[in-house]
């Protein structure tokens, strides 16, 4: 089973931005906490898309990493859910803990909502492994467009 350290701002259930700072998340012990099974495959996928492609280039991580920056300014359309969608399909493509992507899809925004925000449901399945949860895993990703 995979062990990685837990960080803050990288959980799938609240708002977050490749402009909010991580940090190690704290045990009341002191300390560091760590995180195991799906929760650690949602930060996994959270922390892919949210680094910038090539920003872990000097520590020789040339590829991790997703385009998703690229899309900052535009308007939440056919054509950005479309780029979004493959940026998002080739980041995850890397990750060795899905064996599947299963679905990407976007709410549509209706004429009250923000055409700034993207919000993507990604759901994906884990690579089988001994004593882990199969089951596929979706995650809800708030990306702001907003420059």
């Amino acid at each position: 089973m995979s062990r990685d350290i837990k960080l803050t701002n990288r959980n799938f259930d609240h708002m977050t931005s490749d402009r909010d700072y991580v940090d190690l998340s704290l045990a009341n012990s002191g300390d560091i906490q760590t995180t195991t099974g799906r929760q650690n495959l949602a930060q996994a996928i959270i922390n892919r898309l949210l680094t910038r492609k090539g920003d872990l280039t000097q520590l020789g991580h040339f590829e991790y990493g997703s385009k998703l920056h690229t899309l900052i300014g535009e308007l939440n359309n056919v054509r950005l859910r479309a780029k979004a969608e493959l940026y998002i399909r080739e980041c995850l493509a890397k990750e060795p803990r899905i064996a599947e992507i299963i679905r990407v899809s976007f709410a549509i925004p209706d004429r009250f909502d923000t055409r700034e925000m993207l919000i993507a449901e990604i759901t994906v399945k884990p690579v089988a492994t001994n004593g882990t949860d199969e089951r596929n895993l979706s995650i809800f990703l708030p990306l702001n467009q907003e420059g």
